[in-house]
């Protein structure tokens, strides 16, 4: 493979740093997304898990922050199977770096799941990063771009990018190991966006300064808010850490018996 450019690795270099000094670790995905749509660049990245199996997934955390109100799930429901990245990624369990200009035919760009993605979300030219996961299932980024494709130079920081982002998910799969008692927000359909909001809401912080924390709109943080509420099945900030608490979703507070 041919050298990367100095200022890809040095892209790389700083994004490692952001990462392994960032204070407030639920914040790593939503980073790692905001990054990379600036790094390529490319107009959005969505973090997805799926189980190819059973033919259902969820986008977990994206980029930029409207995302979050975007139907990514009914999307990815509806066309899963239907997407030539996902579709490759599935059957050959490769790990390269892949754009969509290199797996699919005109049929996808004559279909109804492209005209969806496009429709709802702007989704035009895809440079997927699968990560590790498991036999079945298929974690990794989908990254899109309006009007022209993606470059060799492109898939170049796309490979670096992609080794990082495997050692942000060992060393996640490390720690929760480790923290055995310790729940997956995954399973209650929490996001990481979402669980940064909740770990703050612990701090006793208001929406204004969450969303300062974050980088995000107050109105943001309200409506993930919202959502954990709805998903907890509680009504308010104290029921909601309580429910939290039980289910391991976060740690006790100091002096509680578990």
């Amino acid at each position: 493979m041919d050298a990367v450019p100095g200022g890809d690795a040095k892209r790389i270099h700083d994004l490692a740093l952001q990462i392994i000094t960032e204070k407030e670790p639920v914040r790593v995905w939503p980073l790692l997304m905001e990054r990379l749509t600036a790094d390529l660049p490319c107009d959005l990245a969505v973090l997805i898990d799926l189980n190819w199996r059973a033919g259902t997934g969820h986008a977990l955390t994206g980029s930029p922050d409207w995302l979050h109100e975007a139907p990514l799930d009914a999307l990815i429901h509806a066309h899963m199977r239907s997407h030539p990245l996902l579709r490759h990624y599935a059957l050959t369990r490769d790990k390269t770096p892949l754009t969509m200009d290199e797996v699919a035919d005109d049929r996808w760009w004559k279909g109804e799941a492209y005209r969806a993605g496009k429709d709802a979300i702007g989704i035009d030219r895809q440079l997927a990063l699968p990560l590790s996961s498991e036999p079945g299932r298929i974690r990794g980024v989908i990254m899109s771009r309006s009007g022209g494709g993606f470059s060799d130079r492109d898939l170049e920081y796309a490979a670096l990018a992609r080794s990082l982002l495997d050692t942000v998910e060992a060393h996640e799969a490390a720690a929760f190991a480790h923290h055995t008692m310790r729940a997956d927000p995954a399973e209650y359909k929490i996001t990481p966006r979402e669980s940064a909001v909740l770990a703050l809401l612990c701090d006793g912080l208001t929406a204004h300064a969450i969303g300062t924390r974050l980088g995000i709109k107050a109105a943001t943080v309200t409506k993930h808010t919202e959502n954990l509420y709805r998903k907890l099945g509680v009504h308010d900030r104290i029921a909601a850490l309580r429910k939290a608490q039980a289910l391991n979703l976060i740690p006790p507070t100091p002096g509680q018996q578990r």
